[in-house]
């Protein structure tokens, strides 16, 4: 093939071989080139370049730049060049018009000719270098660096965005391909994908101003600019991508999510940040950690309930008080709802539902219940009232079904009958403080 591309990577150097008929191509395309380029000339020299800034040449060496990028690899092609010069110079060739591309600023017609040459020669050239560990290194070490550059130079905004994600995505791709190289298993892999993650996740907020301009005064406290936000998903996508890398290691997994939860815990502390902002880190934070909390739980084989649910529990109380701190008139069921209800319901359907009696998760769950009532009673919040008798209702009926067996049947037919006759000599009392009840527990928030 014309760039050497083998069949499969890393499958070795290719045989080279003289291309028949090679030679007569590329010397057609020099041609080609040689009238594009006069072609240009004269029809610059009307006027036309009266109405540009460019240069005399500026038009000709354009006209003629695809013919001529095109007809030296197949030159060298023709001439039985060793790999990996003509892959080389074909993927060299394609960074470099790239890199004009988005370091030149705006050019007559320079986009619509520098952009597709520089995709059709640096993707097969990339291909080609593919067929060895050190050539695959190679190209994307210089992927790494070509990005970057059009990130911090380049002229368009659009494109000091593609050039910083084209980084982060050319630098994942190495350290994928640096482990594999060196013979290390996907799951060490996926470390060396969190340093790219870690790295952009921390560089988006100094990059700002290159990836969305220089903001203005009335800017400085607004909405965060696109390309931030832009680079920060990278880095969440590039986090959850070292994940999937771990496969079924759990404790592998784990380090990843908590080494994440830091890594993202550190950028809260970052000083400019919004308090919306704040907020969703730590939540991203928060979640990471608990995520490696329960695959290192399930490692270790612990089969206890409530080890998962309550830490997922207290991270959602903890962030439902701080959010009724934060926001006075907040319902309670949105603040603390989700919270109560992975504390209380995941137990108490478990007591419910097992065999075996339970008797410390019956205790502590009743406990629980009860101090979830007079917390949310003492504070006037409905959400832990509600819940906590929501379950301390079918706990006592789970309780009195247990003990049916163990007392007399006459004492639960005195018990009945004692409560009716107290219920209907205080029936009008009752439906007062009933009604008084229902008052209250409706006017808490």
């Amino acid at each position: 093939m014309l760039l050497d591309l083998p069949v499969r990577p890393w499958s070795g150097v290719p045989a080279v071989e003289p291309a028949p008929g090679a030679a007569r191509a590329g010397l057609v395309l020099l041609l080609l080139g040689t009238a594009a380029a006069a072609y240009a000339r004269l029809a610059a020299v009307p006027g036309r370049r009266a109405a540009s800034e460019a240069p005399s040449w500026w038009l000709p060496a354009l006209a003629a730049l695809p013919f001529g990028a095109a007809a030296l690899p197949v030159l060298l092609a023709a001439a039985g060049a060793p790999w990996p010069v003509v892959p080389a110079l074909a993927f060299g060739t394609g960074v470099a018009a790239l890199l004009v591309a988005a370091l030149a600023g705006p050019r007559p017609a320079a986009l619509p000719v520098l952009l597709p040459l520089g995709v059709a020669l640096a993707a097969p050239g990339l291909g080609g270098l593919f067929a060895t560990r050190a050539g695959t290194l190679a190209g994307l070490g210089v992927l790494v660096v070509a990005s970057a550059v059009a990130g911090a130079a380049g002229r368009p905004a659009e494109f000091r965005l593609v050039g910083w994600l084209g980084a982060v995505a050319a630098a994942t791709g190495f350290a994928v391909t640096a482990a594999l190289a060196g013979g290390l298993p996907l799951r060490t892999a996926g470390f060396a994908v969190l340093a790219v993650a870690a790295v952009t996740l921390h560089a988006a907020p100094a990059l700002r101003a290159r990836t969305a301009g220089p903001p203005r005064p009335a800017e400085a406290a607004g909405p965060v600019p696109a390309g931030t936000v832009a680079l920060e998903a990278a880095a969440q996508a590039v986090a959850l991508l070292a994940l999937l890398l771990t496969g079924g290691a759990l404790r592998h997994a784990a380090a990843v999510c908590v080494l994440w939860g830091v890594a993202v815990a550190v950028r809260v502390l970052r000083r400019g940040e919004t308090p919306a902002r704040r907020r969703r880190l730590a939540a991203v934070a928060g979640g990471s950690e608990l995520l490696g909390g329960w695959l290192l739980l399930a490692a270790g084989g612990v089969a206890v309930l409530e080890a998962y649910t309550l830490p997922a529990a207290a991270l959602a109380l903890g962030a439902g008080l701080l959010a009724l701190r934060s926001r006075p008139g907040l319902n309670s069921w949105l603040a603390l709802g989700p919270g109560l209800g992975a504390a209380l319901l995941p137990s108490l359907l478990s007591v419910l539902a097992a065999p075996d009696p339970q008797p410390a998760r019956r205790l502590a769950l009743g406990l629980v219940a009860l101090g979830a009532v007079l917390g949310g009673a003492t504070r006037r919040w409905q959400a832990p009232v509600l819940l906590g008798a929501a379950t301390l209702v079918p706990l006592a009926l789970h309780e009195l079904a247990r003990g049916w067996d163990l007392l007399p049947r006459w004492i639960y037919l005195g018990l009945g009958g004692l409560a009716l006759i107290t219920l209907a000599a205080t029936y009008e009392r009752r439906r007062r403080d009933l009604a008084r009840l229902r008052a209250a527990v409706g006017g808490m928030r």
